[in-house]
This record gives structure tokens, sequence and C-alpha cells, in this order.
């Protein structure tokens, strides 16, 4: 088994690196490796280390896990105690050994597996909402046979492996003796009959794989690492089970002007000397159009000014975050020669 890459690596960030620079460098790497975008044979593959990575250093506990146990530290079931995995599911292989384990209905209905994918917004998308279309491969019901499997003139017969019980049974040795395994049957797929002459278009399972745009609405205040769930999104169900979801993972790309914190926004506005000492009314852009603000005479590079209810809208509720101006008071490099008699005179003020 090929050993997983360090995810401080993937992201190319030391481990003393900040959240800050964790976010700076997943945003970089997903934009250069997504499939959407990178059409390189291991893109795909690039782009999903880099999510890895992102998703477990980003969360505290998860990343303070993984730096005292590495990979294994995050692991289902890790015990860090003992420095291994714990062995709960072992506990079905006890039932099976002393006949206290219950059969599994395996000719039922089964759900169909949930589905992820990945999909970038610009900034501006992520905070005021868009509709996208997105490209999903998934299993559908059979349009030829309506999910039944069978084909023209075919007949169900009971499965000759198992005789109708949808499960086999195989007695296996271990380090405790003699148990018996009971899994389900792969010739019949736990249906317990199998169907003669099937369904040429699906061959007989009943669903066939299908390629299709399909479109979603991205509500607005959406922000990057944010999971949208599609109810029904996933694939069809199997023996007429639900449908399972669709999973879809934002990436928003950064802005040329705005940072984004939580539903907060930032901005910079850079005036010059004459304008901090004096004060001026200048205009700013923010998510929700331009906005007038007043700069008080006197005012200190570095000041901040908060604009209420202007930045993003909260995911799924009323109400904004606020939008924050910096200040910055640009200092002349280079000077007229009236500009500096004039500075002269003030300096001897």
């Amino acid at each position: 088994m090929a050993t997983k890459a360090d995810f401080y690596d993937v992201l190319g960030i030391g481990k003393s690196a900040s959240q800050d620079e964790i976010r700076r460098a997943y945003r970089k790497l997903a934009r250069q490796f997504h499939p959407d975008l990178n059409k390189a044979a291991d893109a795909e593959d690039r782009f999903k280390a880099v999510q890895e990575a992102y998703d477990v250093l980003k969360d505290e506990k998860k990343r303070a896990m993984y730096d005292r146990f590495g990979h294994a530290g995050l692991q289902s079931g890790f015990n860090p105690a003992g420095g291994g995995i714990d062995f709960g599911d072992m506990g079905d292989i006890f039932e099976s050994f002393f006949g206290t384990a219950t059969r599994r209905d395996t000719h039922g209905p089964r759900a169909g597996r949930d589905l992820q994918t990945a999909l970038s917004l610009e900034f501006m998308e992520a905070v005021n909402g868009v509709a996208k279309e997105i490209d999903i491969d998934r299993l559908e019901i059979c349009d030829e046979c309506s999910g039944s499997g069978q084909g023209l003139q075919s007949e169900v017969a009971t499965c000759s492996v198992c005789n109708g019980a949808g499960q086999v049974r195989r007695v296996q040795s271990s380090i405790f003796g003699q148990f018996v395994n009971v899994a389900t049957c792969e010739n019949c797929g736990g249906a317990g009959r199998v169907v003669l002459n099937p369904c040429s278009s699906c061959g007989g399972e009943g669903r066939a794989r299908r390629r299709r745009k399909n479109s979603i609405d991205i509500p607005a205040g959406v922000d990057d690492g944010n999971n949208l769930r599609i109810p029904g999104g996933g694939d069809a169900g199997y023996r007429g089970g639900p449908p399972g979801d669709l999973f879809v993972r934002i990436s928003v790309a950064e802005h040329d002007t705005f940072r984004r914190e939580g539903l907060d926004v930032f901005s910079k506005l850079k005036i010059n000397v004459a304008d901090a000492v004096l004060g001026e009314e200048f205009q700013v852009e923010t998510v929700v159009g331009e906005e007038r603000v007043n700069i008080r005479p006197g005012t200190q590079s570095g000041s901040m000014m908060r604009l209420r209810g202007k930045g993003v809208p909260r995911l799924g509720r009323s109400g904004r975050g606020d939008h924050y101006v910096r200040v910055d008071v640009e200092v002349p490099s280079r000077l007229t020669k009236r500009e500096r008699q004039l500075y002269d005179e003030l300096k001897s003020l």
C-alpha cells in the first residue's frame, strides 16, 4: 500500500503555519488543480489530495491528532491510549462465531450511494448566490426496463448459488477457531433470484450510468470549504430504494479588492496626507454597491471604518455582516519644489 503524502507537504507549508496561511495555500492550489480548470491527467488526484489535506489542517482537533499520530490518528476508531485501531467490528465476528448474529435483509430495497463533486465560484457569486450547471456522472433508473432489470420475455429464477437466501455462509478459521461468515451472494446481489434474459440496456441492474448537466441554485452567503447537500442528487436506489444525496464542495476564488472573514468584508481606502489632515468624503465599493464614507480631520493611517449591514448575507437567514474600510494615508515619495516649500512652512509652524 502506498504511503500517503504529508499534508503539510501537499499544501507546501510548514508545520507551524497559521490558519490564514493554510487557507491561502489551499485556495491557490485548489484553483491550480481543479479539474474544470486543469486538464492534466493527474489534476483530479492532486485536487483531491489538496482538499483532504485542507479538511484536516483547518480543523484544530484533527490537526492536533495528525501532528501527534500522523495519518493513523485520523482513522475511525483510533485509540490514542493504545496507539492503534479499536477493532469494534470484531463484535460481528464474535456474534457469528457464537451463533448470535442476526440475519440482515438483503432482499429489500437499498438506498443509492451518496456522491460528491467540487464547484468553483467567483467571490461575488458566493456572496450573492448563483445558478450553476454541473456535470454529474451517476446511476439512474434504466429507461428501457423502468428499473426492473428485465428484458422482453424474461423470466425470474431462484439463484442457484444461494438457493434464494440472498446470502452465502462460509466456514473460516481464525486464531479463535472456526466461525461462520455470512456474506451477500455475489451471483444475485442479495436478491435471492436472478433475471433470465435481462434488460440489454442495463444488464439486469435496473440502473444505468448517465452523465447529465444538472442546474443547482447556490444560496447567497456560501463560503470557501462549505458543503452543500442536494437531496436525491446521488445514485438511484436499488430495487426501489431511495436515491442518495449529492454533496457539493464549494471553492471560492479570492477577490482583487475585498477580503472576507466569516460574514464581514474588508477593503482598503488610500488617501493623501491633505485629506487625512483636513478631512474629506469618498465613495467606496462594497458587495452591495457604492457607499459614501466621511474621513474626519486628523484621521490616522490604519484607522478602520465600519459600515454596518454591508457585508455578506447570512446563509439561509436574514441579516448581513459588516464592511470594514481600512484607511491608508499615502505619504508622497517625491515632491515638487513648491510642495517642499509648503511642507517646510508647515514644519516651521
